[in-house]
């Protein structure tokens, strides 16, 4: 008779186990922040007077054809004062360039776009890249995918346009 009470409680214990395994992650996959795509992405936050504001660096990368490099990223601004950013390479900070983000803004970096660093890497390396406020504060690092046009979506971005014509 004990022996099926006992055989009952654990029964009834693997049961509630089996069925509630999720519940005893206290970092569960749906609460983790990640970059949908291939790029990758950071905030800036600045002090407690502008807690309700910030920069977000989303979706950098860059393509190269094996010859030229280029930076791809947005920069989205939600405080209510124009932002001047820094973009660096991490290894060598004397390759440094300043781009301006207006108030409650966004600035997409593309071919037409570009701050003026001397990317490099092979095509499957990343290549990091340290971003923050341009008075030198708020320091992030970004180790950013350099890709090619192996993917159908970036081939047009990575080949050279053709000539037009007659």
């Amino acid at each position: 008779m004990v022996v099926r009470k006992l055989a009952g409680i654990a029964l009834a214990a693997g049961v509630l186990f089996s069925v509630a395994g999720c519940s005893f992650n206290p970092h569960p996959e749906s609460l983790q922040s990640y970059a949908p795509s291939d790029g990758v992405g950071v905030d800036l936050t600045f002090d407690k007077a502008h807690r309700n504001e910030g920069v977000a660096f989303r979706n950098f990368l860059i393509l190269t054809d094996g010859s030229s490099y280029t930076l791809y990223g947005t920069i989205i601004n939600s405080g209510n004062k124009d932002e001047k950013l820094a973009v660096e390479l991490a290894s060598d900070n004397s390759q440094a360039a300043t781009v301006t983000v207006a108030a409650g803004s966004t600035l997409v970096l593309n071919k037409d776009n570009q701050p003026q660093l001397a990317l490099s890497g092979q095509p499957g390396a990343l290549l990091d890249l340290k971003v923050g406020t341009a008075a030198g504060t708020n320091w992030e690092t970004l180790s950013v995918p350099v890709l090619d046009g192996t993917l159908s979506y970036y081939h047009d971005l990575v080949s050279p346009t053709p000539a037009a014509t007659n």
